[in-house]
């Protein structure tokens, strides 16, 4: 069944790494427009089809895009990369938005305290105008989500660190239609959302990192269960959370009878 392992790269892989290294080391930027399959066969010495073939693997990695009838063109490297297969495993329920939401509280609020370490003049008044435009009361719910989530988005960057604001950017992402879901179903949650905002806002901007933190933490209390309900756009795309909500509870209910199991072993004579 299995074949020994080839020892020398392809053809393929050779190609695909010189134009992934190119783009990696800023050397061609994004929006800058490949040369023609047939041309760039010609300056690598290889056949279209390896041009064709490395072309392809660089798009699943998120580096071109292929535009038929147009050409190849270098994408912007940013949190679309992760963003986008977290999203596939979301609508494939591979994961569910219990999981995100979980990952998330533990990101959002050490995020928290670095920024209020960190943040600038500047990233503090991103976040001011964020709440502030929470106060409009003519904005859709989508709205009203699309602007949570560039809160939460200028407090990652605040932290200072470029990994934690591309985890951060692409759970919220991921997050932005059962957010505009809560906004629906709860007309309480915009004037929430904003008491919460600014709580974590105001220890930020008195560099207190323990009240920032403890600010955040209190903000997600009830995330978890804000999801009650939410609709699937379509069976086959989104997670029936009644399904998953059970599936969770499940995984702990099995913990904790794993846990106990093991603790009658332990003290059995």
């Amino acid at each position: 069944m299995l074949r020994t392992v080839a020892r020398e790269q392809t053809l393929t892989q050779r190609a695909q790494q010189q134009l992934e290294e190119l783009i990696v080391s800023g050397k061609l930027r994004p929006g800058d427009r490949l040369p023609s399959e047939s041309e760039m066969g010609k300056m690598l010495g290889v056949s279209r089809t390896v041009v064709r073939e490395a072309v392809r693997l660089l798009s699943a990695k998120g580096l071109v895009d292929a535009r038929t009838g147009s050409g190849i063109y270098v994408l912007e490297l940013n949190s679309s990369m992760i963003r986008d297969p977290m999203d596939l495993l979301l609508r494939s329920r591979a994961i569910t938005v219990e999981d995100i939401v979980e990952v998330r509280a533990l990101i959002e609020v050490h995020l928290a305290g670095l920024a209020a370490q960190r943040a600038t003049s500047e990233d503090i008044a991103a976040m001011e105008d964020a709440i502030l435009q929470l106060h409009n009361p003519g904005l859709s719910p989508r709205e009203y989500a699309e602007i949570d989530v560039v809160f939460h988005g200028r407090l990652a960057l605040a932290a200072g660190n470029p990994l934690f604001t591309v985890l951060a950017q692409s759970v919220n992402a991921v997050m932005v239609d059962p957010i505009c879901f809560v906004y629906t179903r709860d007309k309480r949650a915009r004037d929430e959302t904003i008491r919460e905002h600014s709580s974590v806002l105001n220890r930020v901007k008195a560099r207190d990192p323990e009240g920032a933190r403890k600010a955040m933490a209190a903000s997600l209390v009830d995330a978890r269960h804000n999801w009650g309900g939410y609709p699937a756009r379509e069976p086959t795309l989104i997670p029936d959370l009644g399904r998953t909500a059970a599936i969770s509870a499940e995984r702990v209910r099995n913990r904790k009878q794993s846990s106990g199991n093991r603790r009658k072993t332990a003290v059995s004579p």
